[in-house]
């Protein structure tokens, strides 16, 4: 059986990719949890290590901090890996749960032939990786590939699984760091390197290391070496190494034979690269919410149009519905010479069961598809921030209690006892309304305070925030909820009560 050959590429910057680039003397910190969980080597050497707190990073270091954003981390992971699919189709993406580095792990003893042999293979990888910050690591087994590339060994094209081995024997426990726990047993027990490990298994058999520190370390102890329980021969039966997928999108263009100028005249070609996109959903059993219009004159100037629905769709008319109600509120930038459709985001589809029910449909409530159709419909004809519910927020402060979330997704409607018993005004401004305090309280009008103070207090992580609220009733009797705040004095019109 030919032996695997894993090559890592780990990312140290990884955290970096959604933030501007820096000087390499300006300290950057990105935090997470209000914690340091990268930093760079201008803030290292100013003192700032991993998991201090971000005050102290800032007060040792002068850094510029930003809030970690692990979705963008994941996005640029992927398109690596799509990229990096040109050399195998064996690519993993690999992440920690416990410290951010990540990276992508690819298995190369296939390629090898194709390429023109193992140093001529990593060469060309490293080109592609040329303008990504990259640490190289190369072994028999993926764990052993990830954990010899904070060693960064340069790859001669020689190596063997016994050179692998003998690497891994010297690595420290302490790079261990998915096993935090286990580690320090291991330390206060006088380990102190794999090969320390290794020995003690040679000695006493796997099953000392399994019942000290469980099952689920004893087999990542084997997983690592590439051997079987007993730690005497390599694995018979490996498991399958899992080809990469890459993640499926559609793309059409149209070049026409003459420039358009009329709205009218496009309605067929959409039409028809709208049928070509819903065959292709039907045939792979995919769905899609959001597509991308592009158009281009002769000069190659571009305009784009989005067009979003709420409900995945696998058929074509609901998107060609609403194009077409964008595209008679706007007349075309210029006379359009091609047209492109892309859709980069596809999920399976979900078949949904069809009620027997043959009684009267006109005298029920619309379905979901109505709703998605309505709400489309209204999206594209008044935008996107013209429908939406309204979901609860665990917030003292009354403007930050809720938020908008799309119609489709949950919302949290339970309320606690304070707002479902306490007097609280219907209409409550997103923005509380200044009033003026002279001899007496004044908005659009005098206004007389009937009931309070009830003080509401907040934010005291941040900037803590007290209100004195009253219920106040002007002039003309419209009832009005004001506060004063504490700190400043000032007053303010929360909302507006009914009737």
């Amino acid at each position: 059986m030919k032996s695997r050959l894993w090559l890592a590429l780990r990312l140290p910057d990884l955290p970096l990719v959604s933030f501007p680039v820096h000087p390499k003397e300006q300290a950057v910190c990105v935090l997470e949890k209000q914690r340091v969980t990268y930093a760079n080597r201008a803030a290292f050497e100013a003192g700032v290590d991993i998991g201090m707190d971000a005050t102290t990073a800032r007060l040792l270091s002068d850094c510029i901090t930003y809030q970690r954003d692990i979705q963008r981390e994941q996005e640029y992971l992927d398109q690596l890996a799509a990229y990096l699919y040109a050399f195998t189709p064996y690519v993993h993406i690999q992440r920690s749960d416990i410290i951010p580095d990540s990276g992508l792990l690819l298995e190369i003893s296939r390629c090898l032939k194709l390429f023109g042999g193992l140093k001529k293979l990593c060469d060309k990888i490293a080109s592609a990786m040329a303008d990504t910050p990259t640490a190289y690591g190369l072994a028999h087994t993926e764990d052993g590939a990830w954990l010899l590339s904070y060693d960064n060994h340069s790859i001669s094209g020689d190596e063997n699984s016994a050179d692998f081995i003998s690497r891994l024997n010297h690595v420290p426990i302490g790079r261990l760091f998915d096993w935090p726990d286990e580690v320090e047993v291991l330390k206060r027990t006088g380990f102190n390197t794999l090969g320390d490990i290794s020995r003690q298994i040679d000695m006493q058999s796997i099953s000392s290391i399994k019942k000290r520190l469980g099952q689920d370390f004893s087999e990542f102890i084997t997983r690592l070496f590439g051997i079987e329980h007993n730690f005497q021969q390599t694995a018979l039966f490996k498991k399958p190494v899992q080809t990469y997928q890459p993640k499926e999108f559609f793309f059409d263009t149209m070049q026409f034979d003459y420039p358009i100028i009329q709205i009218e005249q496009l309605h067929t070609p959409l039409e028809k690269m709208l049928q070509q996109l819903g065959e292709f959903l039907r045939e792979r059993k995919l769905a899609c919410q959001k597509i991308e219009w592009r158009m281009f004159d002769i000069y190659q100037n571009g305009h784009h149009l989005s067009v979003h629905c709420a409900i995945p769709q696998n058929t074509w008319n609901l998107f060609y519905d609403l194009i077409l109600i964008q595209l008679e509120n706007q007349q075309l930038p210029f006379a359009v010479d091609a047209i492109e459709l892309t859709c980069q985001h596809l999920q399976k589809w979900q078949e949904h069961n069809q009620s027997l029910d043959f009684s009267d449909r006109r005298s029920k409530s619309l379905g979901s598809n109505d709703l998605a159709l309505l709400e489309g419909k209204l999206k594209a004809r008044l935008g996107e921030q013209a429908f939406f519910k309204v979901s609860y927020k665990d917030n003292h402060i009354p403007e930050l209690a809720c938020e908008k979330v799309a119609i489709f997704a949950p919302a949290n409607q339970e309320l606690p006892a304070v707002h479902q018993y306490a007097l609280r005004p219907t209409w409550l401004f997103e923005t509380p309304l200044p009033a003026k305090k002279q001899r007496a309280l004044f908005w659009r009008g005098t206004l007389e305070l009937l009931v309070g103070p009830e003080r509401i207090e907040g934010q005291w992580w941040a900037n803590t925030t007290a209100r004195d609220y009253y219920i106040a009733r002007r002039e003309d009797g419209l009832r009005v909820w004001v506060y004063r705040d504490i700190s400043s004095g000032d007053w303010f019109v929360q909302g507006i009560f009914s009737g």
